[in-house]
């Protein structure tokens, strides 16, 4: 047996002992996604329950734990869950204050996890230990940024993650206690594309060249956005998640990285999360390249790409261009996430387009209304994600308007354009209100 292969014998142990280390007042932070380290955070939250712990803050980024057994009221001084970015598992209990949510730049995440915020200890998944000691960090967890600032490191051992190229693999020394719970990973079907999805695709499609480096984030829209990628030729691959899209587009031989002035010939990413089958096409694929959120995020980074083509949703954005793309009013939806980072980045590269893509309206669910997604202002309480001074692109089912040097006057009138028919009218007089327009041949629906 080798040294590598005692030091792990010795450091291994029961979920629950690991779980035993969090004391009081603790900052714990978990790995997410396909990388949640489920079988520590479960015997934690026993603990929990059981009112061994107080006090303890448990931060994470798309949680998929079975964190129901703590989302109660009389646990909140037990055990509060700091949530970084909310799956649809969260949002009832952030809507309900049984979680919290700290704002942040994602290219910043762990550096103020760790610095501003006080987390001094992690919990992540990787897969089994090499001869040499290593284990790597799988599809995420990827936190080798801020190892050396954090007091203790607990590792989940998970036969199942694939190995992920790039600086993401931690070293057994580097480790105080670890378990094994091997188990599948968890999936994300892909969001179905509609009809509306695809309008909104191609309008934006002639406006990615050959040779662009693309960035998509999540949902149907980005969805049909990527099916329509095939008609191009040499793109590459900078993102903060690398879904099954990439995967399809690497397969249509259209993204092939070789374009890329930056990084040429592999795709950047922070994590991976996707089909079972995209887990296999990352596994060992000197292609991928994952490195911690304040390297791939940064939107100086980012911006080193030529012809970075930034893609993301919106929840609303109002006619001046300002974006709420993660609240409901003040209801936490999502996060920002890397929509930011990657706007700025575009921003920064040399022929870089930033879009802001969204369903010109929506049915309320509730009352089954339809509301328009442009408006006049944002609804009370709603987080501006996106400042009107990032937004560049915007396309609806109607069209695409680039806002980069409007004034509030040629915002107005390019985003009524693209606004649902049954809302320009109301957008108009807005704009005559505030006095954006002054003059008839102001007004677009003169």
């Amino acid at each position: 047996m080798s040294k590598w292969e005692d030091m792990y014998k010795a450091k291994l142990t029961a979920p629950q002992d690991i779980a035993a280390e969090i004391k009081s007042g603790d900052h714990v932070f978990a790995s997410g996604a396909a990388s949640t380290p489920v079988a520590i955070l479960d015997a934690l939250f026993d603990r929990a329950v059981a009112g061994e712990i107080e006090e303890v803050q448990l931060g994470n980024f798309i949680m998929l734990a079975n964190v129901f057994k703590v989302l109660k009221p009389e646990l909140q001084r037990n055990i509060l869950i700091d949530n970084y970015y909310a799956s649809p598992l969260d949002r009832k209990a952030l809507a309900e204050g049984l979680m919290t949510h700290t704002p942040y730049h994602f290219h910043s995440m762990t550096r103020q996890a760790v610095e501003a915020t006080g987390y001094r200890k992690l919990i992540v998944q990787a897969g089994p230990m090499d001869k040499q000691g290593y284990m790597n960090l799988g599809l995420m967890s990827n936190v080798l940024d801020v190892l050396d600032d954090v007091e203790k490191v607990y590792v989940e051992v998970n036969e199942q993650q694939p190995i992920v190229h790039g600086p993401n693999w931690i070293h057994i020394s580097q480790v105080d206690k670890l378990t094994e719970n091997h188990h599948p990973l968890f999936s994300l079907p892909p969001d179905p594309a509609t009809d509306r999805d695809r309008a909104i695709a191609e309008n934006i499609i002639d406006l990615i060249e050959d040779g662009s480096t693309i960035q998509l984030g999540i949902g149907g829209t980005t969805n049909a956005i990527g099916e329509l990628l095939v008609r191009k030729k040499h793109l590459g691959c900078h993102t903060e998640m690398i879904g099954d899209a990439y995967m399809k587009l690497f397969e249509e031989g259209v993204l092939d990285n070789t374009r890329k002035n930056f990084h040429p010939h592999q795709m950047l990413c922070y994590f991976v999360f996707g089909s079972q089958q995209l887990y296999d096409w990352v596994n060992d694929n000197p292609m991928i390249y994952l490195s911690p959120i304040s390297y791939n995020n940064d939107p100086w980074v980012i911006g080193r790409n030529d012809n970075l083509i930034s893609i993301n949703t919106t929840i609303e954005i109002d006619i001046t261009g300002q974006c709420a793309s993660e609240s409901f009013g003040p209801i936490q939806y999502t996060a920002t996430g890397g929509q930011v980072d990657f706007t700025r980045g575009a921003w920064i590269s040399r022929g870089g387009k930033a879009f802001i893509v969204t369903h010109s309206a929506v049915e309320d669910k509730e009352t089954g209304e339809l509301v328009s997604k442009i408006v006049p202002q944002l609804r009370p309480g709603a987080v501006v994600t996106l400042t009107r001074t990032d937004v560049m692109y915007v396309a609806t089912e109607y069209g695409v308007v680039n806002l980069r040097g409007k004034s509030l006057r040629q915002r107005a009138q390019a985003l009524i354009g693209i606004a649902h028919p049954d809302f320009r009218r109301e957008l108009s007089n807005y704009a005559k209100e505030v006095r954006y327009f002054i003059l008839p041949e102001h007004d677009p629906l003169a």
